[in-house]
């Protein structure tokens, strides 16, 4: 039979009325592929599959590639050197950027006060990290007005192993802590002076630099190191597991009471009763949170994983300049301090977060937290 070539069939049926003028569906590109397809099947598969590997080898390249460019940029973000491993562990935990209160009240400060009757005071709870903050202010930072040869005297007349609050030179502006004592309530602004040298020095000059800490490292560090938490202090006596929130029915909490006539040198405040140890926090957070007067309040997590970044603004909320190059501290501010290896290691550990708490203590801190506080830092339930 002859071989019909392509276009309007040559032999209309008879029955047909008239020239049938449809193209021959065989010619079509469709059907040519389809039958292509058909006649090299295995061929064909065998295409597709490797176009699949490759399209797959492509998208695996790319995505490692983001996970290379993103652990380069976490590990550039940091202030201190570490592993990727504990890097990733700390980025999922606080972040990589600093989380700083206060900024937008700089420029009204600077304003307000000449650059040589500015002052910098210290503030925070326990265990927050206040030390390594005035240590590395008083180093690093130059108030501009201040008599430098007066500063630079009296230094040496200290000693190089002067430390914390032995080093506290007042004429450089940096105060280890704020007239009102550096663990003591805001709310005794202006009607507490707990040093003679502060005497006489008005509030408005003053710059608290408040320092907090993610609650539930606080919370452990505080069974540790008990400062004036007295029942604390009895735990760590005593044996007894810490932080111990709730009573032994798992929801009643456990009054927490702080004693602040510890120092007899020292004007103090009453000793005062909490429903909790978290209630403390809460009310003493909150209440700096409430005021309408210049403040910075820097996370302890900034300052251990972006010192010089923390520095660098507090220095220039304050209008102060360096005065040497950053070098990175290692080493504790207190004798029983972790270190900085120490710290990374311990805050870099979700498990070790809250290793010592029950189920009845994190259940009972995560409802008894202030929320807004809390997630203002951009600290995590665990």
């Amino acid at each position: 039979m002859p071989s019909q070539s392509c276009g309007y069939l040559r032999n209309p049926p008879r029955t047909s009325p008239r020239r049938d003028s449809s193209p021959d569906m065989r010619c079509s590109p469709i059907w040519k592929l389809t039958v292509f397809i058909y006649s090299n099947k295995r061929s064909v598969l065998i295409l597709f599959f490797a176009m699949w590997i490759l399209s797959m080898s492509a998208s695996m390249s790319s995505y490692i590639m983001t996970i290379a460019n993103d652990d380069e940029d976490l590990i550039n973000s940091l202030g201190v050197p570490m592993g990727i491993d504990l890097a990733r562990n700390l980025d999922k935990i606080y972040g990589r950027k600093i989380v700083m209160e206060g900024l937008d009240q700089c420029a009204a400060f600077r304003r307000a006060v000449s650059p040589a009757d500015r002052f910098v005071g210290i503030a925070g709870m326990y265990n927050t990290g206040t030390h390594a903050i005035f240590s590395y202010m008083d180093k690093y930072c130059s108030i501009p007005g201040k008599d430098q040869e007066k500063i630079k005297n009296k230094r040496n007349a200290l000693g190089a192993d002067a430390k914390n609050m032995e080093s506290e030179v007042i004429d450089s502006g940096f105060l280890f802590e704020t007239y009102w004592g550096k663990h003591k309530h805001v709310t005794d602004r202006g009607s507490v002076v707990t040093l003679p040298k502060y005497a006489g020095l008005p509030v408005e000059n003053l710059l608290p630099i408040v320092m907090i800490k993610d609650p539930f490292t606080w919370l452990s560090s505080m069974c540790r190191n008990p400062y004036n938490w007295q029942e604390g202090r009895q735990y760590k006596k005593d044996g007894v597991r810490c932080p111990n929130l709730t009573g032994p029915d798992g929801i009643s909490a456990i009054s927490a009471k702080i004693k602040y006539s510890m120092m007899p040198n020292r004007l103090q405040r009453p000793d005062m009763q909490f429903d909790s140890l978290i209630h403390m926090y809460n009310q003493w957070y909150q209440e700096w949170e409430e005021v309408t007067f210049p403040r910075l309040i820097v996370r302890f997590e900034d300052l251990l994983l972006h010192p010089k970044e923390v520095v660098d603004n507090v220095c220039k909320c304050v209008g102060g300049t360096w005065k040497e190059e950053f070098e990175l501290v290692s080493s504790t501010s207190k004798k029983h301090g972790d270190g900085l290896k120490g710290a990374l290691e311990r805050y870099g550990n979700a498990t070790k977060r809250t290793e010592d708490y029950t189920e009845a203590d994190l259940k009972f801190a995560k409802k008894t937290l202030n929320q807004a506080v809390f997630s203002s830092y951009h600290y995590l339930l665990p």
